[in-house]
C-alpha cells in the first residue's frame, strides 16, 4: 500500500462553452489531504531471475469548491489507473531494468458553475482509456538496509492520451527481510483529450509506502 500525498495543478476546457475555458483554476493547487474524499494505492511485484511482473494501481477522487464575487465554482474529479507491465534486466552487472506494457486509466468529472444570479450549470464527463508504456527502472543497494530506487516511463502516443509522464525517486529502508518502508517522490501528467474535453493534469507529491516480502 502507497500513500501519494500530491498536489494537483488541472484545467479542463471544455469547447461547447462559447470557446469559454472552465479552468479548476489557471494556478490552482490544493493540498490531496484537505480535498480527498476516496483513496487507494496498491503495488505488487514477482520476479524470477532477470524477468519481473509489476502491477501499480491508484484511485483517488477530489473535491472542492471556488467561489468570489463573480462566480462559484464547484469541482469533482475521480483519476485512477491499473497498469500491468513486465520487467527485463538489462546487465547483470547493473540493475537497470527495462519496462514495457500498458495503463488502464479513468477519470470522471462533475462540475457546477454559477455565474451571478444566473441558472447554475452543471456537467458530467466519464473516460476510459487504455494506453501502452514504455520505461526504465534503476536500483541501487547503498547498503545492506537502504537501497535507492528510481523510474521513469511514457506513455500515450496518441493512442489514447497524447502524452502520459511517470517518474518517482524513492529511498528504502528495509526492516528485515521480510518487511521494508519507502518514502519518496513521484510526478505524473497526463494530457488527455476526447471530443471536445482538454484536460491537463499533473499530480507530484511525496509517497509513502510499506512493503511485505514473501
Amino acid at each position: 500500500p502507497v500513500l501519494w500525498n500530491a498536489s494537483v495543478d488541472a484545467k479542463l476546457s471544455d469547447n461547447n462553452s462559447d470557446g469559454i475555458d472552465l479552468p479548476i483554476d489557471p494556478d490552482y493547487r490544493f493540498f490531496t489531504l484537505e480535498n480527498l474524499d476516496d483513496y487507494l494505492s496498491l503495488k505488487f511485484e514477482a520476479n524470477q531471475g532477470r524477468y519481473g511482473i509489476l502491477f501499480d494501481s491508484l484511485r483517488a477522487r477530489y473535491q472542492d469548491e471556488i467561489s468570489n464575487s463573480f462566480a462559484n465554482f464547484n469541482v469533482g474529479t475521480e483519476l485512477g489507473f491499473v497498469e500491468l507491465s513486465a520487467r527485463y534486466q538489462l546487465s547483470s552487472k547493473f540493475e537497470l531494468d527495462l519496462i514495457g506494457g500498458v495503463r488502464r486509466c479513468y477519470l470522471d468529472i462533475d462540475w457546477s458553475m454559477q455565474i451571478l444570479m444566473l441558472p447554475a450549470t452543471a456537467k458530467h464527463y466519464s473516460f476510459h482509456w487504455t494506453d501502452p508504456l514504455i520505461g526504465l527502472r534503476y536500483h541501487y543497494p547503498l547498503s545492506n538496509k537502504w537501497h535507492a530506487w528510481l523510474r521513469g516511463d511514457i506513455g500515450g502516443f496518441n493512442v489514447s492520451t497524447q502524452r502520459l509522464t511517470n517518474f518517482s525517486a524513492d529511498m528504502q529502508y528495509m526492516i528485515n527481510l521480510h518487511l521494508s518502508l519507502t518514502m519518496g517522490y513521484r510526478y505524473l501528467k497526463i494530457d488527455f483529450k476526447e471530443d471536445d474535453i482538454l484536460y491537463d493534469v499533473s499530480l507530484n507529491g511525496l509517497q509513502f509506502g510499506i512493503a511485505v516480502y514473501f
